[in-house]
C-alpha cells in the first residue's frame, strides 16, 4: 500500500495517540480486503489441487490403463532354452506356444579393422614415438545397415602432438564432413595385447568401413605402419547372423536379436560343436498364468489407490473455523502451527465435488457391470474380483485362486473382459476402455474448471477467471484503503490544527486579561 502524502500531526495539540487510533480504524476498514485475500488463497489451493489431479488422471490413463489394453498384459509367456548361454528368449503378446529347435551357425558382426603387434606407449606423442614428423590426416567412409544407400565420410586430422588416446577419441567422435552426423565408429587400443581396433557400432553384412580414399603415402603409412592396419585390403564388411530355426536357414539378420514366432530371441554365441556342426537348442514357449495374474493384481492395486484417494477427497470434513492465514497472523505462529492450521484450512476443498463424485460413481458402476465376452466369464465377480461390503466404497479384492482358474479355463474371455474394444451402451466395451473414456471426460472437465499445470493461474478456466476477478477486487480495496487512511490522517491533522489554534487564542485571552 502506498504511504499517505498528508503531513501527519500526531497528537501534538490534543495529546491523542493518532497512529494507534488510525490503525484501529484501518483494521476495521481492512476486513473486506482480508476476506478477499483469504478467498484468493483458498481458490489458489483449489486451482493447484485440481491441476494436480488433472496430471494424475492423465498419467493413470496413459500409463496404467494403456498398459492394460496391451495384449502383453494378458498373453504372457515363459521361454526356456536348453542352451541358455547361447540362446535366450522372452515372450510377447503375439508369442505362439510350442517347442522349437534353433541353432546359431554364425553371429552378426561389425565391420572391423584390427592391427596386431602395434607397440604404442600411451604416454608419448606421435612425434616422440617416431611415428610422425609432420601433421597428417586420413579419410574413412562408413555404410550403416540402417541406411545402406548413404555413405558417410570423415576426414580425421592427426597431429604430431597427439597421443594414441587422442587418435582413438578423434575416430570415436568422427562426423560426416557434409551432414555432420556421427559415423558410428568405435576405436580402442590395448597396450597389453598390442592391438589397435577400429570397427562399426552396427552389425550386419551391409555395415562397411572403407579406407580406399587414402592415396597419399603419409596417410597410408600412418594407417599401415602406426596403427598396423592392412591397407592392401581397404574395405572391411560385417556379417549377418546365420540361424537355423526348425530346420530352416535364416541368413538375413543384421543383428543378434530377432523376433521369430512372436518370441524375442537374443543370440549370444554360436552353437557349433568341435567338428563345426550346428547343435540345436530346444526352445519351449509356455503360457505364464502367474505373470498375467500379477499384471491384473498390479492394475487392481493402482485402481484401488486412485479410488481411495478420490473417496477421501469427496468425504473430507470442512473446518469452517480454519480460514487461510494472513501474513500478519503467521508472524505470531511457529512453522508447525502454520502447517497444522493450513492442513485444517485445506481440508474439504473437494467435499461433494461434482466432477470427482461423478467420476467415482462411474468407476464403481463400470467395475460392477458385465461385458459381453461370449463366455460365462463376463464380469469381475466371475473371475474372483469384487468388493466385500458397501463400506469398502468400491474397493476391489482379488480371490487369486478363482482368478487363476478363470485364466486357465478361458484366457481369451479374461482378456476381453478388460481390453475388448466395443460399444459401452451395447455392453461390448471392456472395463479398461470404459475407464479410459471416463477418465478423459474427467480430464476435460478439470481442464475447463481449473486449466492445466504450467498455464497461468488467471487463465480462462472457471477458477482462473474467478481468481482474476478477486485480484481486481483486491486492487480496488487496496486503493480504497489508501484513500481512507489518507482521509483519517487529514481529519486528525485538521483537528490538531483547530485545537492548536484554539489553544493559541485561549493563551492570548489569558494574557490580555492579566492572567486572571
Amino acid at each position: 500500500m502506498n504511504t499517505s502524502s498528508v503531513t501527519r500531526i500526531t497528537g501534538l495539540a490534543s495529546g491523542l495517540d493518532t497512529e494507534s487510533i488510525v490503525k484501529k480504524l484501518m483494521d476495521v476498514e481492512r476486513i473486506p480486503l482480508n476476506q478477499l485475500k483469504q478467498k484468493q488463497q483458498k481458490q489458489t489451493w483449489l486451482l493447484d489441487s485440481y491441476r494436480q489431479l488433472n496430471s494424475d488422471f492423465l498419467a493413470f490413463r496413459n500409463s496404467t490403463l494403456f498398459n492394460m489394453k496391451l495384449s502383453s498384459s494378458y498373453n504372457t509367456y515363459e521361454v526356456g532354452s536348453s542352451l541358455p548361454n547361447a540362446i535366450t528368449g522372452t515372450g510377447t503378446g503375439s508369442s505362439v506356444q510350442g517347442s522349437y529347435s534353433i541353432g546359431v551357425k554364425q553371429l552378426a558382426s561389425q565391420a572391423a579393422f584390427t592391427g596386431n603387434n602395434v607397440q604404442l606407449d600411451p604416454t608419448k606423442t606421435m612425434a616422440e614415438l617416431g611415428q610422425l614428423t609432420q601433421d597428417t590426416s586420413f579419410t574413412v567412409s562408413v555404410t550403416d545397415p540402417a541406411n545402406p544407400s548413404t555413405v558417410q565420410t570423415a576426414t580425421i586430422k592427426i597431429l604430431t602432438t597427439d597421443k594414441i588416446g587422442d587418435v582413438v577419441s578423434k575416430i570415436n567422435g568422427a562426423i560426416d564432413d557434409t551432414s555432420k552426423k556421427s559415423l558410428g565408429l568405435q576405436a580402442f587400443y590395448d597396450a597389453n595385447l598390442k592391438q589397435f581396433t577400429m570397427r562399426t557400432k552396427a552389425t550386419g553384412e551391409v555395415a562397411k568401413i572403407d579406407l580406399s580414399g587414402n592415396t597419399n603415402q603419409a596417410s597410408l603409412d600412418f594407417l599401415g605402419k602406426t596403427l598396423g592396419l592392412d591397407t592392401t585390403k581397404p574395405v572391411a564388411t560385417g556379417k549377418n547372423a546365420h540361424i537355423i530355426f526348425d530346420g530352416k536357414d535364416i541368413t538375413n539378420l543384421s543383428t543378434n536379436n530377432a523376433t521369430i514366432m512372436g518370441i524375442n530371441f537374443s543370440f549370444k554365441s554360436t552353437t557349433l560343436d568341435g567338428s563345426g556342426n550346428v547343435q540345436t537348442s530346444n526352445v519351449t514357449v509356455t503360457r505364464s498364468v502367474e505373470a498375467e495374474v500379477k499384471n491384473i493384481k498390479d492394475f487392481v492395486e493402482k485402481y484401488n489407490s486412485l479410488l481411495d484417494r478420490l473417496n477421501k477427497l469427496v468425504n473430507e470434513p470442512v473446518y469452517r473455523d480454519y480460514r487461510p492465514l494472513l501474513d500478519d497472523q503467521k508472524t505470531d505462529m511457529s512453522e508447525k502451527q502454520i502447517e497444522k492450521w493450513e492442513e485444517k484450512a485445506k481440508s474439504g476443498l473437494f467435499r461433494n465435488d461434482s466432477i470427482l463424485t461423478g467420476l467415482l460413481n462411474k468407476m464403481r458402476g463400470i467395475m460392477n457391470s458385465t461385458v459381453s465376452t461370449g463366455s460365462s466369464y463376463n464380469s469381475l465377480s466371475s473371475i474372483g474380483i469384487g468388493s466385500k461390503s458397501y463400506q469398502d466404497r468400491g474397493k476391489l479384492y482379488i480371490d487369486e485362486a478363482k482368478l487363476t482358474a478363470a485364466i486357465q479355463a478361458d484366457p481369451d474371455a479374461v482378456q476381453k473382459l478388460f481390453s475388448q474394444v466395443g460399444d459401452t451402451a451395447a455392453g461390448t466395451n471392456g472395463f479398461v476402455n470404459q475407464l479410459a473414456d471416463e477418465m478423459q471426460t474427467a480430464i476435460s472437465q478439470l481442464t475447463k474448471k481449473a486449466g492445466v499445470t504450467g498455464s497461468s493461474q488467471m487463465d480462462q478456466s472457471t477458477v482462473g477467471r474467478l481468481l482474476a476477478r478477486i485480484q481486481n477486487d483486491i486492487d480496488r480495496q487496496t486503493d480504497r484503503l489508501f484513500r481512507k487512511e489518507d482521509q483519517y490522517y487529514r481529519q486528525f491533522t485538521e483537528m490538531e490544527k483547530a485545537i492548536s489554534k484554539f489553544n493559541s487564542q485561549s493563551s492570548w485571552l489569558y494574557q490580555q486579561s492579566g492572567g486572571m
